[in-house]
């Protein structure tokens, strides 16, 4: 498909299609729970394949709340009801007093992000080796910046980046491509970073460098990091096999 400047003229099919359904059910013999399971159920999918590899623009996604919002509360063209709960609320977990319906430029985002992490974790797709080539090829994907000629769906893709950037971390194996000054792989920091400044003629620049013989040189990190970072790093547990260095994302239970 091919996508120009009028982004809200593309992807209008799918506001058409919400409405479209909508129209077709009968608000007036349905209550309010038989309401937000059709919405959440049905038109909630309805955008889901696209958001997943595209941008939707904001006004469309605000549409679309507006549509859900008007069909929750009884709206018609004879009469418009009181909407007595706003949709950001309604839009909340439900551990924090909402529904639970999805705030869509929320979730296109995470699945945006979600493509881009079977891209970063997954060498052998494909589609990565397709990116990688038109794309990135040479540098890192981090360092890779969005220009005029690239498709709207390699930037759609890489708008999700700071997302992962700045959830995701590095688990440590042999430590040979985490950079211990500026890549994040300390679990229960912060921010994933050594809170410690690196010394003044500090020729060490990889975790490699702090282990041996799989286990970790703690006489060299005591002159290197404070008291608390050597408390967290040594907290890291090393693997005796040599495995290799890997992303992860540290709120999911499967990481």
């Amino acid at each position: 498909m091919v996508i120009g400047r009028s982004k809200r003229q593309v992807f209008g099919y799918i506001k058409e299609k919400v409405v479209s359904r909508m129209r077709g059910w009968k608000e007036k013999v349905l209550s309010q729970t038989g309401k937000e399971i059709m919405l959440k159920s049905i038109i909630l999918a309805l955008p889901t394949y696209a958001m997943s590899c595209c941008k939707l623009p904001k006004s469309l996604c605000m549409d679309l709340c507006r549509q859900m919002a008007k069909f929750r509360w009884g709206d018609s063209e004879e009469a418009k009801r009181i909407h007595w709960i706003s949709w950001d609320k309604l839009s909340e977990v439900k551990g924090k007093g909402g529904l639970g319906f999805r705030d869509l430029q929320c979730f296109n985002k995470a699945t945006l992000a979600k493509q881009l992490w079977r891209v970063l974790t997954n060498p052998s797709l494909l589609v990565r080796r397709v990116l990688k080539n038109r794309y990135f090829k040479g540098t890192s994907i981090w360092e890779t910046k969005e220009r005029g000629g690239h498709s709207w769906i390699w930037k759609s893709i890489l708008s999700a980046g700071d997302l992962l950037e700045k959830g995701a971390r590095k688990r440590v194996g042999d430590g040979s491509t985490i950079n211990i000054w500026k890549d994040k792989w300390i679990m229960n920091s912060t921010n994933g970073m050594v809170q410690s400044r690196k010394p003044e003629g500090c020729q060490i620049s990889r975790v490699q460098g702090l282990i041996s013989n799989g286990r970790w040189r703690k006489d060299l990190m005591q002159t290197l990091f404070s008291a608390e970072d050597c408390t967290r790093i040594g907290s890291i547990p090393l693997s005796s096999c040599g495995s290799k260095d890997r992303l992860i994302w540290p709120r999911s239970s499967s990481r």
